[in-house]
């Protein structure tokens, strides 16, 4: 079995991964309920206290990984959903659970400790808000033929949602392939969005994204379909745009980034705003609108939606274009996570979440 890509820095590309994804939690955690127009600064400035403090994007992002390494066999579909269901249900009741939790994995993960299955119709809530998709730096570098539907699986255990899933799995690949598409992000978004549509895209013979959603569908083709229509499609479309039209301006003028886009609290906007940002972020031609990674998290925090969210999508993907050790202390950013996180995210770079491969 094979890990994401051939490059040879695929474990410091899921560290850069993770202090990208921790940093930007925290960077946009401290304004994550603040308009855009009451923003403390333009953009907003790192955290300053003694800690970076981080939300439950990184805590469901921790617990996802520890679920994926404690699992020998990913062909054990059963084992691999007891171990999610496991350690988020473990996380719903931690006691450092208290950073404005969402409101959707609250509500899912009560039906699951109540016994009901995801698939269940009182088991995970049929949403497609955006905790299914800013914890999935895990699965997208779980290896080879899994990663696919391990994003799938990790969507649905609490946004039992088509415009959840796919964004998940879109943004997976994304942060799967990003040392080739760096700068590239939204174009190939949108070739895999329109692959999907017109029958082409390899996902619908997925074998282990089929078995996965089988407890849901049995057409993995219109299931893909569903999760586009209804506005992923076209908040894609308008990332891309935005895209076009910042790319010759300074990062001083690019104001709000959700504006033509959304928001950021469902699932396809959080990962088209992420896409745009860090296309700004990666792009090889270092145009005038350029951003260095520290840069990209400061606008993606300063927005008038879900701050945290969004700059932790951006993080995790901007870090996992970089196969180089220690890139973001390279480009100026030396955060330092409070205590207890600082440990496990240092513990959870460290080690892929490989399955029986290693």
């Amino acid at each position: 079995m094979s890990h994401p890509t051939t490059v040879a820095g695929t474990h410091i590309r899921y560290a850069n991964a993770w202090t990208g994804l921790a940093a930007g939690d925290a960077w946009g955690y401290q304004v994550e309920f603040t308009s855009y127009a009451r923003m403390p600064a333009y953009p907003v400035a790192p955290p300053a206290g003694p800690w970076w403090i981080v939300s439950d994007d990184t805590q469901m992002t921790l617990a996802l990984h520890w679920a994926l390494a404690e699992v020998a066999d990913f062909d054990d579909i059963e084992t691999v959903t007891d171990a999610l269901t496991r350690q988020f249900l473990r996380w719903q009741v931690d006691p450092d659970n208290t950073r404005a939790p969402g409101r959707t994995c609250m509500t899912s993960l009560r039906n699951l400790r109540a016994g009901a299955r995801w698939y269940d119709t009182d088991g995970a809530v049929e949403s497609a808000g955006c905790g299914a998709v800013m914890r999935v730096v895990p699965t997208a570098f779980a290896p080879d033929p899994y990663w696919l539907g391990l994003t799938a699986l990790q969507a649905v255990i609490t946004h039992k949602h088509p415009r959840a899933v796919v964004p998940a799995l879109l943004l997976a690949d994304a942060i799967r392939h990003a040392p080739q598409r760096r700068g590239r992000f939204l174009e190939h978004a949108r070739t895999s969005a329109a692959q999907i549509y017109n029958g082409t895209s390899a996902w619908i013979e997925d074998r282990y994204l089929r078995d996965i959603l089988a407890p849901i569908t049995g057409d993995v083709s219109s299931y893909l379909v569903d999760g586009l229509d209804d506005g992923t499609a076209d908040i894609l479309t308008a990332a891309a745009g935005r895209l076009e039209q910042l790319r010759p301006l300074s990062p001083t003028e690019f104001g709000d980034p959700c504006v033509g886009i959304g928001e950021g609290w469902e699932s396809a906007s959080a990962v088209a705003l992420a896409l745009l940002v860090a296309d700004l972020a990666t792009s090889v031609d270092h145009g005038p609108a350029a951003l260095t990674g520290p840069e990209a998290l400061a606008w993606a925090s300063t927005s008038n939606g879900d701050s945290d969210s969004i700059a932790c999508i951006a993080g995790g993907l901007i870090g996992s274009a970089h196969p180089e050790n220690d890139y973001w202390a390279a480009a100026g950013l030396t955060p330092n996570f409070e205590p207890r996180y600082a440990e496990e995210i240092k513990a959870a770079a460290s080690r892929l979440p490989a399955g029986e491969a290693d």
